[in-house]
């Protein structure tokens, strides 16, 4: 009896002994399933922070490009930043970057961003050297709602070249044609020695039609921006920038055409045109002649920047890459471009009047051209067409060569922006 009692007790001692191991493989169980809920949970929270921190990066980095494609780098006055008034930096610098508050579902995030274009800090293009507002590196930087999260991205911002190594038109009026009554024009080149390139005859030109040249034994370096772009070329003169005579003249209609009127160019008149046709180069080698794409090509960039404008659109206030399809007519009191945002206006039909505007820029009409009233062009024009311009209204186009000519900092046009391959967005 003695034995079967112990044998019992021994019985009740492993089954207690086994019911504590369970209960604390159980424990240990519940502890494990509790820790890898908390670590998941953790996980999770990490994981959705992180996301709203990436996502207020790339809010960040679309603001920072649709800045810049609006109008380069240097938009703004930094000392008074609501003044649309370039000054030559750069208006949202890594010490004084663009703050961005964003809220969605309840909750705020936030952001910022900032343009480096120094040769040291752009990783796009070794030679910026912090002048051009045409090229970056835009640093994107983006916070989770409680600031415990951070992501930074970054992406080049560059432009293509509209004319052909960025350089413009080399002569202020070139035309496919002949001129035409220029009546009393007058125009001034103080960058090189060419005035009018044509492909045809010259004709009847006003008793005031003259053309004007740098004074002789003198250099481009003698002078300042505002003396080689006055639009006077004798003294006195009502232009405020005119510092006395500081062109000379060459051509006129008693003289006869100096050496800086080319006409009867059979090299520019054989160059092919068309207008049904605008993505063959072959079909279009006048217009290939100076710009770096195809007209359809040119045509979307405008398109894209909202820039596309049909027939008869006024244009006063337009800047950037401005394409017209269809004729137009420029009122008298426009103002197409300025001295810091030019225009690249092309026109894909006649320019019935081009009456007394003031553009700034490059002008190009693959229709006729007539001239009326007294507009000033300070840049350069093109006639595509094969019948020569027309009009008897006093022109004064004042030659600016686009871009420095290719050497110096191009201005920024409106429609030319791009991503450069291979940034982080690069799908």
């Amino acid at each position: 009896m003695k034995a079967k009692a112990l044998t019992h007790k021994q019985q009740g001692a492993v089954t207690l002994l086994t019911a504590v191991v369970l209960l604390i493989s159980i424990t240990l169980v519940g502890f494990l399933t509790a820790k890898t809920v908390l670590v998941e949970t953790q996980m999770t929270a990490d994981n959705y922070r992180t996301s709203q921190a990436a996502a207020a990066a790339s809010a960040a980095m679309d603001q920072a490009v649709a800045y810049f494609y609006a109008g380069g780098l240097d938009q703004h006055n930094n000392a008074t930043p609501t003044t649309l008034t370039a000054d030559g930096l750069v208006d949202y610098s890594s010490t004084a970057p663009f703050a961005l508050t964003l809220t969605a579902a309840g909750q705020t995030t936030t952001a910022q961003f900032f343009f480096n274009n120094t040769a040291t800090g752009n990783r796009c293009d070794s030679t910026a050297n912090g002048t051009n507002m045409t090229q970056a590196l835009v640093t994107a930087i983006g916070w989770s709602d409680d600031n415990t999260a951070v992501r930074t991205i970054t992406q080049c911002v560059d432009t293509f070249d509209i004319f052909d190594n960025g350089k413009g038109p080399q002569q202020p009026f070139v035309s496919k044609a002949g001129v035409g009554a220029f009546g009393n024009a007058k125009i001034i080149n103080r960058y090189n020695n060419s005035s009018i390139w044509a492909g045809g005859a010259d004709s009847v030109h006003g008793a005031s039609f003259g053309t004007y040249l740098r004074p002789s034994n003198t250099d481009i370096a003698d002078y300042t921006t505002a003396q080689l772009e006055s639009s006077c070329a004798t003294n006195p003169c009502n232009d405020a920038n005119n510092p006395g005579p500081n062109a000379q003249l060459v051509s006129n209609r008693d003289a006869g055409n100096g050496i800086d009127i080319i006409t009867d160019d059979p090299t520019l008149g054989s160059k092919t045109t068309s207008t049904s046709n605008s993505t063959d180069p072959a079909q279009n080698q006048f217009f290939d002649m100076f710009f770096a794409h195809t007209k359809a090509e040119i045509r979307a960039s405008a398109d894209r920047n909202g820039q596309l404008y049909p027939a008869g659109t006024s244009l006063n206030g337009k800047t950037g890459l401005v394409w017209v399809d269809g004729n137009e007519n420029i009122n008298g009191t426009d103002v197409i471009g300025s001295p810091t945002q030019p225009v690249i206006l092309i026109i894909d039909g006649n320019l019935d009047k081009l009456n007394g505007a003031t553009i700034y820029g490059v002008i190009y009409v693959t229709g006729t051209v007539e001239i009326a009233g007294s507009p000033i062009v300070k840049g350069s024009m093109v006639a595509e067409n094969s019948s020569p311009s027309t009009g008897a209204g006093t022109l004064t186009l004042v030659y600016k060569p686009w871009g420095d000519n290719g050497t110096g900092s191009p201005p920024f046009i409106e429609g030319t922006g791009a991503i450069i391959a291979g940034s982080w967005k690069d799908w």
